[in-house]
């Protein structure tokens, strides 16, 4: 193997070198080479020359690892194998995730170039500066196990790291007592938007996601049993385009029974529901339609337009700010205070097991806690 290394230089004048090696012929009698460029000496070149010629006289020609030079080149060919095993939502999550916090330290880096140190005053730095920083270093740590199940690096860099300690955090879970929620519904009953009054009562009262309530459709809803079904959530696929999908896992698929007066409150906004969309020239009689769509196209809600609703209701009213996912903790709360056991409340909320339910609420009601030994004496009776 033999390869002359050549100047060229830049628009902007600079001088840089290059080299176009010869890598040899593989079993199918295909001759394969390997072009590099952009170093700023000589010497430089004739290095990386030195470690391709290596590497081909080690492992033979692998002509995949050859097309995947940098950590943005392995991230597009995993994210291809990503696609195909999990949901639309999943991709849209890991891609933004990955294009937003992840490539700026990688992208551009030859994966020869990636080492432990690196990748750990990276994930030193996310940990000072984000609190998602364990899933940044997963995410990546996922891509980079894909390169060495492709045979295309050796080994993980970022599976070698040590995880920073975490954070201490004061977490205040945020909710509304029973008497900042009546009052919420005394401002939405005065508000006048009974779509909205209705969504608030269901988010509330149910204790549904709220994604799982925008995928309701009026087949999920039994207004004779005084139920619903929870089997979809809608989501955001990586083009940004709200899709309805399928419950996240098997504990998320329910039925959640509802009281008398959320049935009435949907009895009545499913009448309105057809008087109001019918002006508009919308048949919504089907029980595939949504409980809760745009008033002029009749579709899917996005995600955020009840955070929207709720922030609004919040400003005029001046009540205290919470967001609508606080409304399912506010549900849970209020459970537990009333004295529903734990593992009812976990198959309520969709939790997979009681240990979720307990991680996320057992700090909730310090003031129930300290009524355990009352309680205790009280039964015993002496």
């Amino acid at each position: 193997m033999s390869t002359q290394i050549k100047k060229y230089t830049t628009k902007a004048g600079k001088t840089l070198y290059y080299f176009n090696a010869y890598l040899g012929v593989d079993d199918l009698g295909k001759k394969h080479y390997a072009k590099r460029q952009g170093f700023t000496t000589k010497r430089h070149a004739q290095i990386a020359l030195a470690d391709l010629y290596r590497d081909v006289e080690e492992n033979g020609l692998n002509t995949h690892s050859m097309r995947i030079r940098t950590f943005e080149d392995l991230y597009k060919q995993w994210l291809k194998q990503y696609r195909l095993t999990v949901k639309k939502s999943s991709v849209a999550n890991k891609k933004n995730i990955t294009e937003k916090n992840i490539l700026k330290y990688f992208g551009k880096m030859e994966l020869s170039k990636v080492t432990v140190a690196y990748c750990q005053s990276v994930v030193n730095e996310w940990y000072e500066n984000y609190k998602s920083y364990s899933y940044f270093r997963a995410t990546t740590s996922q891509i980079f196990n894909y390169g060495v199940a492709m045979e295309i690096i050796k080994s993980n860099p970022m599976a070698k790291t040590i995880v920073p300690r975490k954070k201490e955090e004061d977490k205040k879970l945020k909710y509304y007592t029973k008497e900042q929620l009546e009052h919420f519904f005394e401002c939405l009953k005065d508000y006048g938007e009974y779509k909205r009054f209705t969504f608030f009562r269901l988010l509330a009262f149910s204790g549904a996601r709220k994604s799982e309530i925008l995928a309701l459709q009026w087949k999920d809803v039994d207004l004779f049993n005084k139920s619903i079904t929870i089997n979809k959530t809608i989501a955001k696929d990586e083009n940004g385009n709200v899709i309805v999908q399928t419950a996240k896992t098997s504990s998320s698929k329910r039925i959640i029974s509802l009281d008398d007066e959320t049935i009435r409150v949907l009895r009545e906004w499913h009448t309105r529901q057809k008087k109001d969309y019918l002006k508009m020239g919308f048949n919504t009689s089907s029980t595939e339609q949504l409980v809760f769509t745009t008033m002029k196209s009749n579709q899917v809600l996005e995600p955020n337009i009840p955070n929207g609703w709720l922030k609004s209701i919040i400003k005029v009213y001046k009540l205290p700010v919470i967001s609508p996912h606080h409304f399912r903790h506010t549900h849970a709360s209020l459970l537990l205070q009333a004295g529903v056991p734990i593992k009812e409340v976990s198959e309520r909320l969709g939790h997979k097991d009681v240990g979720v339910t307990l991680s996320i609420y057992s700090h909730v009601m310090p003031e129930e806690a300290e009524k355990t030994a009352e309680k205790f004496a009280n039964f015993v009776g002496f």
